[in-house]
């Protein structure tokens, strides 16, 4: 298994709103009434409670989610082995229930509901969606079998609806490549080996689980552009995946380390 790491693009449905006028500037003199904020993730949450905090009166703020369940990122982008970076969902929980603040589900705009109906009922539209789609690195070879983007293979584990059928097959592989080196990139080669027993009590999606139960990975090789002085990784994710994750053997190639 190759696990590319993704920088997602502007889904090509709101890519011409770049340039439109529907963003207003808000103006205290004269606050809006409601305001609608497309996507339900952190930002979508952290625009919400700003709203509500600094506008008076406090306009009535609606969300509106192409999923069945709030929180974006925080659900499906956090590894499941990361329970505390989770908890910030308690607080988005809150702003649900302020007063004018209304979250709706299964909602996809640009099909149950056009950006421009939006415009028509509310004074102002904040697009908080985020990115949705993987920008691909154009390599030769990415697009066999057995080759998927971080997006791809962190939504698998934990179990987002699009992604939940991936023909991920850890069974047969002994060893896995991720190419990236950032925290993304060191998430994905924890899971991949660290003992199974470490993620059975966590939320990660059971299908994934019962994969990672079976995998017979015995090596997970972090290529990265740049040695590992130079590596994005921050000092915490590597002493994780270094010193939690029993069996675990850094390997570094000589001369990419100062002494």
């Amino acid at each position: 298994i190759a696990v590319s790491v993704a920088q997602a693009m502007l889904p090509p449905l709101l890519r011409p709103l770049r340039r439109a006028p529907f963003l207003r500037r808000l103006s205290t003199s004269s606050p809006p009434s409601s305001i609608a904020i497309v996507g339900s993730g952190p930002a979508a949450f952290y625009t919400a409670d700003a709203l509500l905090d600094s506008l008076s009166p406090p306009p009535a703020v609606h969300l509106f989610e192409r999923l069945p369940v709030p929180f974006g990122l925080v659900r499906y982008g956090v590894a499941p082995d990361h329970p505390d970076v989770k908890k910030v969902g308690e607080r988005f929980n809150e702003v649900m229930g302020r007063e004018g603040c209304r979250w709706f589900g299964g909602v996809e705009v640009g099909k149950d509901v056009t950006v421009e109906e939006l415009r028509r009922r509310y004074s102002a539209v904040v697009l908080a969606c985020g990115a949705q789609n993987e920008r691909r690195v154009g390599v030769e070879g990415e697009n066999l079998r057995g080759v998927f983007s971080s997006l791809q293979f962190v939504s698998w584990y934990n179990g987002h609806p699009d992604f939940r059928d991936l023909p991920i097959s850890l069974a047969n592989t002994h060893r896995a490549v991720v190419v990236g080196n950032g925290n993304v990139s060191l998430d994905v080669a924890r899971i991949l080996s660290c003992d199974p027993a470490r993620t059975a009590s966590t939320d990660i999606a059971d299908y994934a689980q019962e994969a990672l139960a079976a995998k017979k990975v015995e090596e997970v090789v972090v290529v990265g552009r740049r040695g590992p002085v130079h590596a994005p990784w921050t000092a915490k994710e590597l002493r994780e995946i270094l010193m939690k994750n029993k069996g675990c053997v850094p390997s570094f190639e000589a001369g990419q380390v100062r002494a």
